[in-house]
């Protein structure tokens, strides 16, 4: 589960390099990150054990429940990237709304 560090402190690098504020579109991302991440996990170990208990051994249960995880993983990740994008990157009425949700 080393993931769940991982994709929080890769949320907080980017948002901190973007100059992005820690407002309630940032904390609702990094929910999302920290399930989708989790989710992964959970499901590639999940998948290996059901191998392992196949008679796969454990190392080839491992790396083969990875590479079957792959895609959707990469699927669903690029699904959030870029369904959240637009709204990262607003300018106009929409950066209204990010700037409205802003603490005095």
């Amino acid at each position: 589960m080393l993931v769940v560090p991982l994709g929080v402190i890769g949320a907080l690098l980017a948002t901190w390099m973007r100059g992005l504020e820690n407002d309630v579109y940032f904390q609702v991302g990094l929910l999302t990150v920290i399930g989708l991440s989790a989710k992964n996990a959970i499901l590639i170990v999940e998948f290996a054990n059901e191998m392992n208990q196949k008679g796969h051994a454990l190392l080839d249960a491992t790396l083969y429940a990875s590479r079957q995880r792959l895609r959707p993983i990469l699927m669903t990740s690029l699904a959030f990237i870029f369904g959240v994008l637009p709204m990262a990157t607003s300018t106009g009425q929409a950066r209204v709304a990010n700037m409205l949700s802003e603490p005095a």
